[in-house]
């Protein structure tokens, strides 16, 4: 595999019933489709390049002020934004986890330390993430719900780590671009209290707008936020991407809808796989992570079935996959086609 790998290539796998990408079920709202349509002749247009209905809404959305809010190409342009202000020499990422990360920390030129998370506490986040932030630690990377586990963190695990952060010197990178469609909220009441914490999130899980990159970065600290602002590219966010923003973010009702399906449908997911004989385990989103026979992910591509192969994740293996949870006819055909691959 390779080494920063990601889910979504229905590219070189034309066709397929994607689960290896864990996008709303319910795909993006109505109301952000119409507003694409109608704001067509605006995408001529350069963006405005500091996203000022964009922002707005995001503000209204988390109950935060404006000053809070930087918009970003997406929570990837957010982790490497944060890179390039902070300048870590060394950071601490949880494992396993996002690849992003990781990523963003080589391009600028950091040392990785890995906190590891165990098999056996079910890789939970727990207080132990807090006594591996030492002094020298730049910069620290959690995220609620984990990617690929699918276990948000414990609100007091949170705070622990972040004032812990700021003890040594250390920004909390926390990442909850999935826990809008969890079952916990976010930790955005936390910000005010907690100086080396920041919060990154993206609406492309949330609204299936991954097409369109629109993420943000919510922090308290206003000197921070403005060098993150002024760290990224002109005009990073689209017209297209902030009209569908702000539209999505408006519907409350797809939002309240699809973390009712999710919930509903992970369960139910999760109960005919395990009757397969597949490890199965517990999760907060809208994805799960289980354990298979080696080489599940090819014999399911001859069904025409997309996973998310999890061996190039640190901690786990050949035998780990992800997959999404879908609409209901969605997961049915996953199931199905296991029925047959398993047998």
């Amino acid at each position: 595999m390779q080494r920063f790998e990601h889910g979504g290539d229905v590219y070189t796998h034309p066709g397929v019933v994607d689960f290896s990408a864990s996008l709303n079920p319910l795909g993006m709202p109505a109301a952000a489709r119409q507003a694409l349509v109608d704001g067509v002749d605006a995408f001529m247009r350069y963006p405005d390049p500091s996203c000022r209905e964009l922002v707005a809404a995001i503000a209204r959305f988390e109950g935060v002020d404006d000053a809070w809010v930087v918009p970003t190409a997406g929570a990837t342009d957010a982790f490497s934004r944060i890179c390039a202000v902070v300048h870590p020499r060394q950071a601490l990422v949880c494992a396993p986890c996002y690849s992003g990360y990781e990523q963003a920390l080589c391009q600028a030129g950091a040392g990785v330390a890995w906190h590891d998370l165990r098999e056996d506490e079910g890789f939970r986040v727990t207080g132990r993430l807090a006594r591996d932030i030492v002094a020298g630690t730049d910069v620290v990377f959690v995220a609620s719900p984990n990617n690929p586990t699918g276990l948000c963190v414990p609100r007091h695990v949170v705070r622990a780590c972040a004032q812990r952060a700021y003890e040594v010197g250390a920004l909390l990178v926390l990442d909850e671009c999935f826990v809008d469609l969890s079952d916990e909220e976010g930790m955005v009441g936390l910000l005010a209290e907690c100086p080396g914490l920041v919060i990154v999130k993206a609406l492309t899980k949330t609204y299936a707008l991954a097409g369109l990159r629109v993420g943000y970065v919510l922090c308290a600290d206003g000197r921070l936020a403005s060098r993150l602002r002024e760290t990224g590219q002109p005009w990073a966010v689209s017209v297209p991407a902030q009209i569908a923003g702000v539209a999505s973010l408006a519907d409350v009702d797809h939002l309240a809808k699809s973390r009712r399906l999710v919930a509903a449908e992970r369960e139910r997911l999760a109960q005919a796989l395990r009757t397969l004989g597949l490890r199965v385990l517990p999760s907060q989103a809208n994805y799960l992570l289980l354990q298979g026979p080696e080489g599940l992910r090819e014999r399911l591509l001859g069904q025409g079935i997309l996973i998310r192969p999890c061996d190039n994740f640190r901690g786990l293996g050949p035998t780990w996959y992800r997959v999404a949870v879908r609409a209901p006819q969605d997961n049915n055909l996953l199931v199905e086609a296991l029925e047959g691959v398993m047998a």
